[in-house]
């Protein structure tokens, strides 16, 4: 790739060598032409990974213009993730995963336009976001850090949720974010390590600097797929662990969260590409199908 990247993507990988060749063959066959850079950070991996990229790196002139990969010894998600951002080239930078999939060519192009078009949006979320509410209720518990009173997940209220994107408090990967925003509030706080809150509290990092953070359901759109339970137990939750970010995530946050209790959060219109709007029309439909036979049987008027 001769021109500088418009997207970094950054995929911090451990011992997952079958998986991450799935996921690399995914952008290769879908984003071939994309103006994009994938940095793998390979954590101290003690299965065939690091053989596995040497080779991949050099086997097609898509590898060789598209794919980097950077050893680690062991240093956890947080701080890979990290150090692809200080590799990256490009001005947007992607959290990605290594047991995710891409399954659409139109999903880069609308995340560019998106960026260009909403200047002020400085994070993403490619998922489900996170609504903060304030609570009186002490944190004694993980059950009590992730009370559906405290922490919602959220892709906006439907149907308008298939066609805009909804403002948010926080996010979980995956996620793009502005390097201007990294350069503003810094990097993923390392006192999280390894992993858990660290990019909510990201979010609200650079919703403080004067940036917004958003969502948008794209692996219900059919853009992605995400394996979930086939990441290593390195990157796995641990409830302990979780529960103390948690209590720092709250400590540094709960002032903000009560204060911004009614704030109205913004919506956005999606800028798909043509390709975009007719994999979520399918999308929708068969998401939607299942309901209006119901309906259709339960004879309440879904009836056309």
């Amino acid at each position: 790739m001769n021109e500088p990247p418009a997207l970094s993507v950054v995929i911090a990988t451990f011992n997952n060598v079958d998986v991450l060749g799935r996921c690399l063959d995914s952008w290769e066959r879908l984003a071939p032409d994309a103006p994009v850079e994938l940095i793998v950070i390979e954590d101290g991996c003690r299965d065939r990974t690091a053989e596995y990229l040497e080779e991949r790196a050099t086997r097609t002139p898509w590898a060789r213009a598209h794919l980097r990969w950077i050893h680690e010894n062991n240093v956890h998600e947080l701080r890979a993730t990290n150090r692809g951002f200080r590799e990256a080239r490009a001005p947007l930078m992607m959290s990605w995963q290594d047991d995710m999939f891409l399954r659409a060519d139109w999903l880069v192009s609308e995340l560019l336009m998106s960026f260009d078009r909403y200047p002020e949006l400085g994070l993403l979320c490619l998922s489900r976001g996170l609504l903060c509410h304030p609570s009186d209720e002490p944190i004694r518990t993980w059950a009590e850090l992730v009370d559906f009173r405290r922490l919602q997940s959220t892709i906006g209220p439907g149907p308008l949720n298939w066609f805009r994107l909804q403002e948010v408090d926080a996010v979980i990967r995956p996620w793009i974010v502005r390097r201007a925003c990294l350069e503003r509030v810094g990097p993923l706080d390392e006192a999280f390590v390894p992993t858990g809150w660290d990019e909510a509290d990201l979010a609200f990092r650079i919703r403080q600097a004067g940036w917004r953070v958003a969502t948008h359901g794209y692996e219900r759109d059919g853009a992605f797929v995400h394996l979930g339970s086939s990441t290593l137990t390195k990157f796995a939750l641990n409830l302990d662990q979780d529960l103390r970010n948690g209590l720092l995530f709250h400590e540094r946050w709960d002032e903000t969260i009560r204060r911004e209790r009614d704030r109205l959060r913004r919506t956005w219109r999606r800028r798909p590409p043509a390709a975009g709007w007719i994999s979520t029309a399918r999308q929708a439909w068969n998401f939607l199908l299942p309901w209006r036979r119901n309906a259709i049987l339960a004879g309440d008027g879904w009836r056309t």
